[in-house]
């Protein structure tokens, strides 16, 4: 059995998220308690109550996922369950640097912090959207994209299904040339900017400033770089990290790199099982699982006989 662990994106969170495993882990709490110190606002609150609904806030999400993810994460390798190799999806991305060890948890929490507060503040600046594309090839919708202004493939997630990003005029169009090259569904996604797309530029350049305020090491375990879809260095790190978030996440290529290595099993540890959706339509030859929370930690334990 080779095993690597997903980290999710933006997207899978909800009120209620890391609860669970705050109550019955010390572990968890260690995480969300050292979060609630280095941001100086109530992560426990928005991750676990959100009673002033900010949780949907890109400022707010971003952190808050981080920071539940990395509390299953913890608690999951405390139980004795541990990976081969890591990938994460956008700002999951970041989760996976710290679990390979080339960020310390209190750097990759900062760098968070830093990343939503840039990409919110180029997404009010730029007004743009996010937009799913279901049944059609990343080939005939990259050919689409090039017809119009300010729109580009964002996320190949698995075999028919992607996500466009850009201006919100110009998906309104893509959106029609899409179902006429025969998309089944396009379907606009609740997102609050243009993420990884080139309208993020601004983002991506005060990000690249940012990031020379962390030290960066090389991996202990590969991880899945979502820029390139190849094992990364600390170098690479560092030079993805800003790019990340005007490119495409190429999902797909990463799981069919680890699943060309011989990795046969994919955790998703955090929030959902959005990932393991996306790999079980990659592949039907591998075995999936999520941890975010007691039962589903106890069932892959049982499921991996630990």
């Amino acid at each position: 059995m080779k095993k690597a662990f997903l980290f999710s994106g933006q997207g899978a969170q909800y009120p209620g998220m890391g609860k669970d495993l705050y109550d019955n882990f010390e572990e968890a709490r260690e995480i969300f308690d050292k979060a609630n110190d280095i941001l100086g606002w109530d992560i426990k609150e928005v991750c676990f109550i959100d009673a002033n609904g900010v949780i949907n806030q890109t400022r707010y999400t971003q952190p808050a996922l981080f920071t539940t993810i990395m509390a299953a994460y913890y608690v999951t390798i405390k139980q004795g369950i541990t990976a081969d190799a890591f990938a994460g999806f956008s700002l999951g991305e970041i989760a996976a640097l710290v679990a390979s060890e080339i960020l310390s948890f209190e750097d990759g929490l900062k760098l968070v912090d830093a990343r939503a507060k840039f990409m919110e503040e180029a997404a009010i600046k730029t007004k743009g959207g996010m937009s799913a594309v279901i049944g059609l090839a990343p080939e005939i919708v990259s050919e689409v994209c090039t017809y119009l202004n300010q729109v580009t493939l964002a996320n190949d997630n698995c075999p028919g299904q992607v996500v466009i990003s850009g201006d919100l005029r110009e998906l309104e169009k893509a959106n029609v040339f899409l179902k006429d090259k025969g998309a089944k569904r396009v379907l606009p996604l609740k997102v609050s900017g243009a993420f990884h797309s080139p309208l993020m530029n601004d983002a991506k350049e005060k990000l690249a400033l940012e990031i020379r305020k962390f030290n960066f090491n090389e991996p202990t375990t590969k991880i899945v770089s979502n820029v390139s879809a190849n094992y990364m260095t600390k170098d690479e790190a560092i030079e993805f990290l800003p790019e990340q978030v005007v490119t495409g996440v190429r999902f797909r290529e990463s799981i069919n790199l680890l699943i060309e290595d011989g990795f046969d099993t994919f955790i998703e540890i955090g929030v959902k099982k959005t990932l393991i959706g996306f790999v079980n339509k990659i592949s039907k030859d591998i075995q999936t699982y999520n941890i975010e929370d007691t039962k589903t930690l106890n069932q892959t334990i049982e499921a991996l006989k630990i």
